[in-house]
């Protein structure tokens, strides 16, 4: 097959990197041309047609997603790929949606590979997506969701039923929904369960993360974008759920476009779509400073779910850990056997600041780690392993250097708060004859907390 020279369009504007990238095209026999912003790439776009443009993400005057969108409007058949230094999932899915390749700059060894000889007419580039086997758990995770639905949001503490009712709840509207939540709590997995129950469960679920949209950034454009052909009047631009994260970074005029199209003032701009928001901060503040449009926040506020921080429901964590260490079993081919008590002392008394996506992290790290048997105190990162076992006797032993009152030492001892909780925990079964449920509910906790304490009880008394 003859090869026919391909013109390919490179946007970045670390110039450097642009003229290394255009020597190793020029080396695979094709034609590239150079453009050091979005602006300029728009100009020779407008004079020249280009087989592929590969647009790199971070750009000062308009960033790689906007100029891919704006690159399509002028040559819709134009094939892209967006190159990033700062490579996340949510870029990933909007690169997608927007019909282009990814691909981050520590890893363009497979941009390369790419980058093919012409097809057999001459005009194509052949784009192979990264293989399978190269995707990352929680992109694994996704893939199964369809299946898995609300079983996904692990726990049964009253937080966590209260959630999965709320979701099966709203799934049934059609409306707007607002996701509060600490970083790590699951928001996006919570939006994509609200999906797939709903009756839009078959049509398309982009997410994008606001915190990527540069101050001139339209959302029309790049909704607009994500229709299949032209001509297709008078179906939809677009069917399906968008989720969009970190709204309280969205630019001004891009809130001004979503409220136009929430409150169907948008005519040009036809789709089907329901929207997902999701914010770790209070937009209510955002909007007294000034910095969210009041409209917009009145509009969204109606529905909302709060995501439990992981502190909240500390009763789950022995579960998460079950989870997570048989994916990670499975994933490294171990056989780590379960978490110590010691452990899931360490992991009460820690704050989890990363909520469940630290825990999840924490055990992939601990189950590389560990060789055989459980996960250890050793095993878990410095900030958990200074943690100190209640039950050691050092701790309960006194300081030999503080000297001891005379009416301590005649004095009945203490006992330790351990040892009172156990006393406690026993006179409640004592209590309700046995009746763990109940007394799990005279306590306070769950009964897989329950069964946990009273397993510590008995290895004490063993």
């Amino acid at each position: 097959m003859t090869e026919i020279k391909q013109h390919i369009l490179l946007v970045d504007d670390e110039e450097r990197l642009l003229n290394s990238m255009a020597q190793r095209i020029a080396l695979l026999g094709h034609d590239p041309v150079k453009a050091t912003s979005g602006l300029k790439a728009l100009e020779l776009a407008k004079t020249t047609r280009f087989d592929l443009a590969i647009v790199d993400l971070k750009m000062p005057d308009m960033d790689g997603l906007v100029t891919i969108t704006k690159l399509k409007e002028l040559d819709p058949d134009l094939r892209t790929v967006l190159l990033t230094g700062y490579g996340s999932d949510k870029t990933r899915q909007a690169t997608e949606a927007l019909g282009a390749m990814y691909f981050e700059k520590d890893a363009m060894g497979g941009l390369w590979d790419v980058i093919r000889q012409s097809g057999g007419e001459g005009n194509v580039f052949v784009i192979h997506s990264p293989p399978a086997d190269t995707a990352t758990p929680l992109e694994a995770d996704r893939t199964e969701l369809p299946g898995k639905g609300l079983a996904r949001l692990i726990g049964e503490t009253p937080e966590m039923q209260r959630l999965r009712k709320n979701i099966r709840r709203l799934s049934e509207l059609d409306c707007p929904i607002i996701i509060h939540g600490e970083p790590g709590t699951g928001k996006e997995l919570a939006a994509r369960i609200i999906h797939r129950l709903s009756r839009r469960r078959d049509q398309r679920f982009l997410a994008f993360d606001c915190g990527c949209f540069s101050s001139d950034f339209r959302f029309p454009e790049l909704v607009a974008s994500l229709h299949p052909r032209p001509g297709d009047d008078p179906a939809p631009d677009f069917s399906g759920t968008i989720l969009l994260d970190h709204i309280e970074n969205m630019p001004a005029q891009t809130q001004t476009d979503m409220l136009a199209i929430l409150e169907q003032n948008a005519p040009d701009f036809h789709m089907d779509v329901r929207f997902i928001v999701a914010t770790q901060k209070s937009l209510g503040k955002k909007v007294s400073q000034g910095r969210f449009n009041r409209e917009l926040f009145q509009r969204l506020r109606a529905i909302s779910i709060e995501m439990p921080a992981l502190r909240d429901r500390t009763e789950d964590i022995p579960m998460l850990c079950r989870y997570f260490l048989d994916r990670f079993n499975q994933a490294f081919q171990k056989n780590v056997t379960g978490v110590s008590d010691v452990v899931l002392a360490a992991f009460d008394d820690y704050s989890f600041p990363g909520n469940v996506r630290e825990l999840q992290y924490i055990i992939e790290r601990a189950v590389i780690l560990a060789q055989t048997g459980s996960i250890e105190i050793q095993h878990l990162p410095r900030r958990l392993s200074t943690f100190k076992n209640p039950k050691s006797p050092a701790l309960n032993a006194p300081d030999p250097e503080t000297p001891v009152p005379e009416s301590a030492k005649s004095a009945r001892p203490f006992l330790t708060l351990q040892e009172m909780e156990h006393q406690h925990i026993l006179e409640a079964l004592k209590t309700t004859e046995g009746n763990k449920s109940r007394a799990a509910e005279i306590l306070g906790i769950s009964r897989a907390a329950l069964w946990r304490k009273l397993r510590i009880i008995s290895q004490k008394e063993a």
